[in-house]
């Protein structure tokens, strides 16, 4: 029971709790930059230097919604919002929207809930990670290196990729500005957000517990598994660690910016 027990902590911990709790400090440190370009430039500026992770923030809600079989009733990438609710609309102050329905009697669609909601965090990560190997292959092999031995990270051979495959001057220009314009607009979780991937987690919680029990069972094959878990939570951590670092040199950016002129 004792080895029960630990196992479903370390699922729960490694699968759940630290993955929400790097969403949930991205999420703070994202609406904090927001919140500095709104007071120095106006509203609308967190769209023009928001927009590109705006437009990946929804579109990805939109892929895992069609993933797990929702209904898409309407979609906008990217909107100004509007400071007078004329119409009382709640997309009247969004930056962008996916709006969708599901059955509450699929145990499937009410599980992508959970996934749907935060799906932004897990783009925006792979776009800043997709443009890294594009546009600077060492900061991404180095990256790589240290999350593919969580538990005994290769800061050695990181440091060696990262110094080594440097690119050009225009490449890591191009890389901080296309950075800036995910960061910007693209970790901070909606409360509609929130909301959202609660209605999937109690379910998940089930499915973890119930996925747990049965690999306990069998004393051979649960520490397999149990390492597998670990290294791939691990790794996520690593790689949303990553994008908190980089919020957090954005945000720290946006708050030293200069207040407009009025």
């Amino acid at each position: 029971m004792a080895q029960f027990i630990w196992n479903l902590l370390l699922v729960l911990f490694t699968l759940l709790g630290l993955p929400a709790g790097l969403a949930w400090l991205l999420t703070i440190v994202n609406r904090h930059t927001k919140a500095n370009l709104v007071n120095r430039y106006g509203i609308n500026s967190q769209v023009y230097l928001g927009c590109l992770g705006i437009m990946i923030h929804e579109l990805s809600h939109l892929i895992l919604a069609v993933v797990f079989h929702h209904h898409i009733q309407s979609v906008r990438l990217l909107k100004l919002p509007h400071l007078n609710q004329d119409t009382g609309a709640p997309e009247d102050l969004a930056l962008g929207y996916v709006n969708h329905t599901w059955s509450q009697s699929s145990i499937y669609q009410n599980v992508g809930n959970l996934f749907i909601g935060v799906a932004p965090i897990f783009g925006c990560t792979a776009s800043l990670l997709g443009l890294d190997a594009l546009l600077y292959p060492g900061l991404a092999q180095a990256i790589f290196r240290l999350a593919d031995h969580p538990f005994d990270p290769d800061w050695s051979g990181s440091w060696t990729a990262l110094t080594t495959n440097v690119s050009s001057w225009w490449q890591l220009l191009l890389l901080l500005i296309l950075t800036i314009l995910i960061v910007i607009g693209g970790f901070d979780l909606s409360p509609a957000d929130y909301q959202n991937s609660s209605l999937g987690l109690s379910t998940m919680l089930i499915f973890l517990t119930v996925a747990t029990i049965i690999f306990s069972i069998f004393d051979q094959q649960a520490p397999i598994i149990l390492k597998a878990i670990t290294s791939f939570g691990f790794t996520l951590a690593m790689i949303l660690g990553y994008s908190l670092l980089v919020s957090i040199v954005v945000m720290l950016i946006t708050r030293l910016l200069p207040q407009r002129r009025r």
